[in-house]
């Protein structure tokens, strides 16, 4: 899945599935700063989401020639 990741100097603010959703954010913050030498630098990047599963937790079944010893 597509998404668009929002940072604000440097630090991971969210992520959005458009880069119109993910300017309006940027937007949002911006008309929160209050005094010109406080703004931030915001940036976008684009990436791919991917889930990277757990492995699986069965475990092996022990050999007999393990066991004997």
């Amino acid at each position: 899945m597509e998404r668009f990741y929002i940072f604000k100097d440097g630090t991971m603010q969210g992520s959005t599935a458009t880069k119109e959703s993910a300017v309006d954010f940027i937007r949002q913050y911006q008309r929160q700063e209050t005094h010109p030498f406080l703004r931030a630098e915001f940036s976008i990047i684009k990436g791919e989401e991917e889930f990277i599963p757990y492995p699986s937790q069965k475990k092996a079944p022990k050999r007999k020639d393990a066991m004997e010893r």
